[in-house]
């Protein structure tokens, strides 16, 4: 089991956090969210019910917010092709990704219900690090956990950036780290929490500016740098680590195979979810342009220009 749930403490922890007062609750507005989404005729028929209540959780059942959210999201997947379609894990584009660059969710939560995912760039050449097709990879791991995850309180992410070099860094500081920025703080309903970057190098300045460049004020206070991975202890458990930080889960190596697992048995999935997504010749005249329509309003590109890398 890749994600465990929360046991009876963490439970009642989440529910509060998230205003879940009871599984009543959740299928009341469950419900009302069905029948809101058969009124839009933009938004597609066959939206998978589980991802609706990972939607109404991490929005906190305020119902507003969850609308909001689902529209952006869906309106990614039909603005962002390059980050929704064609999603194969059998792909070759995927398969050098997952080598390069290794990603997944840890199995337990940290005491208070937030679910911890470790980033970390191998040391495959920098020449098979491709930033869209890792991103589309991040999205395909957020789509399952859209599926998968019982209910958490939100997200911490943790990038071991020991194998990153300022090659990296050029090769990320184009558009699209700005569209996935914007996907994971307006598309995806999980809450992050906390942002961790460990076994930091002297240049980790010129990384964190360049992401800072496109985060709201609330979510570049919430960075924390690490010359080494042990200072992690002092924001979560260090047993529901990796063992290569000093934890009790799996080797890294082992946790990024069981994911290349999972990708792969949800290929047929990722197949039909190709038109699942917005319409735009359908919007109603009346509805309100969602946070995507808004971010591709205007370029991108000029913002790299303020951006030096040495």
């Amino acid at each position: 089991m890749s994600l465990i749930g929360p046991d009876e403490e963490q439970m009642k922890l989440i529910q509060k956090d998230t205003n879940e007062t009871s599984l009543k609750k959740l299928e009341e507005n469950r419900q009302l969210i069905k029948q809101w989404l058969n009124c839009q005729p933009h938004l597609p028929r066959d939206i998978d019910e589980r991802t609706v209540r990972s939607f109404l959780r991490g929005c906190k059942h305020d119902l507003e917010r969850t609308k909001r959210k689902l529209d952006t999201y869906f309106t990614l997947r039909a603005t962002l092709p390059e980050f929704f379609s064609q999603r194969n894990p059998f792909s070759d584009e995927i398969r050098t990704t997952m080598k390069a660059f290794n990603a997944f969710p840890l199995p337990r939560l940290t005491p208070d219900g937030y679910r911890v995912t470790v980033h970390k760039f191998s040391e495959s050449p920098v020449s098979d690090f491709e930033p869209c097709d890792v991103y589309k990879y991040l999205c395909m791991i957020g789509d399952i956990r859209l599926l998968e995850e019982v209910t958490i309180s939100g997200d911490v992410f943790v990038f071991d950036v020991a194998n990153l070099t300022l090659q990296h860094v050029a090769k990320l500081a184009n558009p699209s780290l700005k569209k996935i920025i914007h996907c994971t703080e307006e598309g995806y309903p999980q809450r992050l929490k906390e942002i961790h970057m460990i076994n930091c190098p002297t240049y980790v300045d010129k990384i964190v500016n360049m992401f800072k460049m496109f985060m709201k004020e609330k979510m570049r206070n919430r960075f924390h740098i690490h010359t080494s991975y042990q200072t992690l202890y002092n924001y979560m458990p260090q047993s529901i680590l990796p063992e290569e930080y000093g934890g009790d889960a799996k080797s890294i190596h082992q946790l990024q195979d069981q994911w290349s697992k999972k990708l792969e048995s949800y290929a047929g999935w990722f197949k039909m979810q190709e038109n699942v997504k917005t319409d735009n010749n359908l919007r109603p005249p009346r509805s309100s342009p969602s946070s995507a329509d808004k971010f591709f309003d205007f370029g991108t590109e000029g913002a790299f220009r303020k951006l030096e890398i040495d």
